[in-house]
């Protein structure tokens, strides 16, 4: 079977190397409001204060000085979990594909549901949290699911 789409197969570790220490500097960044001071530094800003705003005279963009770290830790984080999510097996066959697939069907299903959650029960800034966090869902349910059929396959083949 074609799998154009995929990484090929290296990229899975070096994703598993990446997506360790991404998920715990995510973690701090997000939790314990950690950053790197030599990431501060001045970055474009599209919509600067004025979204949702009726005024006209708000600008477009400007350039403001951001620390650059959570920004960081969640590239890392999406780059690495896509190189482990999407990346072929070493033998890769229209079973595997089928399990990719459904767990991909499977993880957007989870993701929606977690929003539609975070919709009716957060609000404010906890909401803003609650998505933001939602957004690497999709990626995690992901990975745990379609992990955990390859292995169950491979355990019901012994």
């Amino acid at each position: 079977m074609k799998t154009n789409l995929l990484l090929p197969n290296k990229f899975r570790l070096i994703g598993w190397v990446l997506l360790i220490p991404a998920t715990l500097l995510g973690y701090v960044v997000l939790f314990n409001q950690f950053f790197f001071p030599f990431l501060t530094f001045n970055v474009l800003s599209l919509l600067p204060d004025s979204f949702g705003s009726a005024s006209d005279a708000s600008p477009l963009w400007t350039i403001t000085t951001d620390n650059f770290t959570n920004e960081f830790a969640g590239i890392l984080f999406i780059v690495s979990a896509i190189f482990v999510a999407f990346s072929k097996e070493k033998n890769e066959d229209e079973y595997i594909s089928k399990i990719r697939l459904e767990s991909l069907m499977w993880a957007t299903y989870v993701t929606y549901a977690i929003q539609i959650l975070c919709l009716l029960f957060f609000y404010e800034f906890s909401f803003l949290t609650a998505a933001l966090i939602n957004l690497f869902t999709i990626l995690i349910v992901f990975i745990i699911r379609y992990n955990f059929m390859i292995y169950r396959s491979k355990v019901s083949k012994q």
